[in-house]
């Protein structure tokens, strides 16, 4: 959190003077300062939720029914891998890279600071939710309901942290970011499109991961992939320009008791 905090103190501090107008952003530090603090709050709370989490105890674990679980999730009470689970692990630092990606973009390149404050602020609110819904749900993961599964495993406070998938929303933050800002600087459709179906598939095979090893429901799954893509996606796009509108424009006004029609021209 410090050094997430760092980044974002230095990119607020810079990120006025190092963006360009020819960027498809429009970058404001006193109201990023504000949205950053909102979602380092968010971050911070949703981490402190989450960690106040109590173990399942013994008995508590005895009592699991996996028939009162609705049908679309039962299945996921018999997966149990932990080859599955380091995999998904690695999928999600993979993700972790794509800021670093982006710069091979010469536009997105001299707008750096901006699109890494993005790409900050993206991370703390996924994060900040998905800890935060985790800590007050305090739903039980599937492989608490596995005989085959050690005591040990399912009596570590992580075992009730299983709505929603952190993972999965993680990922699809990262790439649905990393796609919006891509095609926000991008004349090429084609580029554009392989780089989407990338985003789509790499949170998908998390998600996929996550069902296997036994740590998610299918539910957990869906929403955390729902969360995080919107978040991917909203961030930038609430960032870009409003295009500027060439040619004639009309548009009424009102001052006191007059009404009339503005027009205006635009080369």
């Amino acid at each position: 959190m410090k050094s997430l905090w760092l980044v974002v103190g230095l990119l607020i501090a810079f990120g006025a003077d190092a963006q360009e107008q020819s960027s498809p952003y429009h970058f404001n530090w006193k109201r990023e300062l504000i949205y950053a603090s909102g979602a380092g709050l968010l971050c911070a709370g949703g981490l402190f939720t989450s960690h106040q989490v109590r173990p399942l105890t013994e008995a508590q674990i005895a009592s699991l029914d996996p028939y009162v679980l609705p049908g679309f999730d039962r299945g996921a009470t018999e997966n149990w891998n932990p080859k599955m689970d380091l995999a998904s692990d690695i999928m999600v630092y993979g993700t972790i890279t794509l800021p670093a990606l982006m710069m091979i973009n010469k536009r997105a390149r001299k707008d750096f600071l901006v699109v890494g404050f993005m790409y900050a602020e993206t991370a703390m609110l996924t994060v900040g939710l998905t800890e935060l819904t985790k800590g007050l749900a305090q739903r039980t993961r599937p492989y608490a309901y596995n005989p085959n599964v050690d005591l040990s495993e399912k009596t570590d406070r992580g075992a009730r942290l299983s709505f929603f998938s952190g993972h999965t929303a993680l990922s699809a933050a990262l790439c649905f970011t990393t796609a919006k800002i891509f095609s926000d600087y991008s004349d090429n459709p084609t580029h554009e499109a392989l780089v989407w179906t990338g985003a789509v598939i790499v949170p998908a095979v998390t998600g996929y991961l996550r069902y296997g090893s036994g740590h998610h429901f299918p539910s957990d799954i869906i929403t955390g992939y729902v969360v995080g893509g919107a978040i991917g996606y909203l961030v930038p796009f609430f960032h870009k320009r409003k295009p500027i509108v060439k040619g004639l424009s009309i548009a009424p006004y009102s001052s006191g008791n007059d009404f009339g029609l503005y027009l205006s021209y635009r080369p």
